[in-house]
């Protein structure tokens, strides 16, 4: 099971600070596509508008194979008005599936089927957002284990092909149709895929055995065949030999060669391969050659010949070998013989020794799938098979398609040749959805963190602009009031100066008034009401003590004041003075009058 993420359970919101593994929720949440056309106003969802979304889905699913979520909405979206969260979550499912379909090395047509599961992914991540969050998550571990079992699957034959995409269409009904938000469905959706595949490899590995022992069998065949003619080819190249033997080493010979290689007897093979050379030896020799040594060398050569046909079952005719041997004797004799060149035709296998595999290599490319050009580009379409088994003995590779059926045999030459051409190369390892999922996820967290540290900055910006202004609007109420106070305190100095002043031209008049009454003179004293009472009259004025007495209509002593208080009384208002009828702030005003103009 692949691990999509290892998230931390605790972790709910975006943060500046690590946004590498954040739930997919809080991505939906936070994430703001410049491309999409948010809805700034609906930011609630209610369970029935997350019902009749997922209901949309569910109905699209199947007439729109393969289509983006967001333009099958695109003509619907007045109707649901989508929230934020449901707008996001359509585009993750959406990149999911594009990308998906885009980097996973699996035929377009299976890309096809499981890329439309975006409609089941979008309602299960809208209506069932926890169950794309976990550590495990069955859900993409399905489609991991199908993707990797299927990357080798091609539409044809189309009967074997057709059942793994009628498997894939029932389980994407199943996801299309989830209503609970538990992970049974795809463990057991996982659990029969797995099932379902185990008894195919069964099936396969039956016949491949079949196969292999027939394929074998073939491939040594045309190995024994074709290293017979090399090795022939080899010892007679550029040699002239009489007419009888080449025609006795290009049929009979050349069989007998073949059957000692089939009996895989390395021994009787390379003793097999010795005569050969001896014989063509002898035949090809020029008449001034040592002949005591081709003496040496035809000595027995027929009869081990002989032997080694016998060996291997073939019955020759008693003639024949007589009339090699007379055609020996003639060459040892040096008599006249007619030579011809022989031609016996190359081998198709190149036996260099370059040319093969080390075990290293054989140990990399087996069971290994690859994409192949046709080899006669008749057709431009690419082939997906399986390196399936190599004959070591006739260098040749068993290519197998997904079905378990032969494709075709290639020599090893020719494989690396087509694969320095680049036409053929190995299929990478299946790239999963997990994969996709996961590196999707890290993208469009960084988008969200960059995102969230632009919002954190403005809101860091307008706060701080906020406390600006508080800060300057203060300063300027701040100021204001200090200039209030600094005016409040010069009016109030003004008026203390102004008071004072009348203060003192009232002591400086009410002094000259007092100092002006004469015995005889009224006064009346006013009350904390500012009611006049009883008048009372001066009776005795004393310079010396600077005293005034005051007495009432009867005569009774009723006042006896200094002068420095009467001032005081009478700048106060307390005592008013009576002269002729006229009150003292009469009096008082024209005393004051007089002192300004005086000034």
């Amino acid at each position: 099971m692949s691990v999509l993420l290892s998230i931390d359970p605790k972790t709910k919101l975006l943060s500046a600070k690590d946004l590498s593994v954040p739930l997919i929720s809080v991505i939906t949440k936070e994430l703001r596509i410049p491309e999409l056309k948010y809805e700034t106003s609906n930011t609630g969802e209610t369970e029935e508008t997350i019902n009749s979304v997922c209901d949309f889905l569910q109905e699209h699913a199947a007439a729109n194979l393969g289509a983006s979520l967001i333009k099958t909405f695109e003509p619907y979206s007045d109707a649901y008005n989508l929230s934020p969260r449901i707008y996001n979550a359509l585009f993750v499912c959406d990149r999911l599936a594009d990308v998906f379909y885009r980097k996973a090395n699996i035929d377009d047509c299976l890309k096809t089927q499981l890329s439309s599961w975006r409609f089941g992914l979008a309602r299960i991540l809208i209506k069932f957002p926890a169950l794309l969050e976990t550590e495990e998550n069955p859900i993409f571990s399905l489609v991991d284990e199908i993707c990797a079992g299927q990357i080798g699957w091609t539409p044809e034959p189309k009967r074997v092909s057709q059942l793994v995409v009628e498997r894939l269409i029932e389980i994407n009904h199943v996801i299309n149709s989830l209503d609970s938000g538990s992970y049974e469905p795809f463990i057991e959706l996982k659990e029969k895929w797995i099932s379902e595949q185990e008894k195919q490899t069964t099936r396969l590995s039956s016949s491949f055995e079949r196969l292999i022992k027939t394929e074998q069998g073939a491939a040594s065949s045309r190995y024994a065949s074709q290293f017979s003619q090399f090795t022939l080819h080899s010892l007679t190249q550029n040699k002239s030999l009489p007419e009888p033997i080449c025609q006795f080493l290009s049929t009979s010979w050349l069989n007998i060669l073949r059957c000692t290689l089939l009996r895989n007897e390395k021994n009787q093979w390379d003793k097999a391969e010795e005569l050969t050379r001896r014989f063509v030896l002898i035949f090809s020799a020029k008449s001034t050659q040592n002949r005591d040594s081709l003496f040496g060398m035809a000595e027995g050569l027929v009869d081990e010949m002989a032997e080694i046909t016998s060996g291997v079952g073939i019955e020759t005719a008693n003639e024949d070998w007589e009339s090699i041997q007379k055609q020996l004797i003639m060459m040892l004799q040096g008599s006249p013989v007619n030579s011809i060149s022989l031609n016996v035709e190359d081998s198709y296998i190149n036996f260099s020794n370059e040319i093969t595999f080390s075990s290293e290599e054989l140990e990399k490319l087996l069971n290994q799938w690859f994409f192949i050009k046709p080899l006669d580009q008749s057709s431009g379409e690419v082939n997906r098979l399986k390196f399936s088994q190599y004959f070591s003995d006739s260098r040749e590779i068993l290519w197998m398609n997904h079905a378990g059926m032969k494709s075709m045999i290639m020599s090893c030459e020719s494989f690396k040749q087509h694969t320095l051409a680049g036409e053929i190369r190995p299929i990478p390892p299946c790239y999963l959805l997990s994969q996709v999922f996961s590196e999707t996820l890290k993208g469009l967290s960084k988008v969200a963190k960059a995102q969230n540290d632009a919002r954190e900055r403005a809101k860091v910006k307008a706060q701080a602009e906020v406390e600006q202004l508080k800060a300057a609007k203060a300063q300027a109420l701040e100021e204001v009031r200090l200039k209030k106070l600094e005016a409040d305190k010069r009016l109030n100095e003004q008026r203390l100066q102004v008071a004072e002043k009348n203060r003192l031209i009232r002591e400086q008049a009410a002094l000259k008034i007092a100092s002006e009454l004469t015995l005889g003179a009224w006064v009346s004293i006013v009350s904390d009401k500012g009611v006049e009472n009883e008048k009372f009259k001066l009776v005795v004025k004393i310079n010396a003590t600077d005293k005034f007495i005051f007495v009432d209509k009867i005569g009774l002593k009723k006042i006896e004041i200094k002068t420095p208080e009467l001032i005081k009384r009478m700048v106060k208002g307390e005592i008013k003075v009576l002269n002729d009828g006229v009150v003292f702030d009469d009096t008082l005003t024209r005393v004051i009058g007089a002192i300004r103009v005086g000034r």
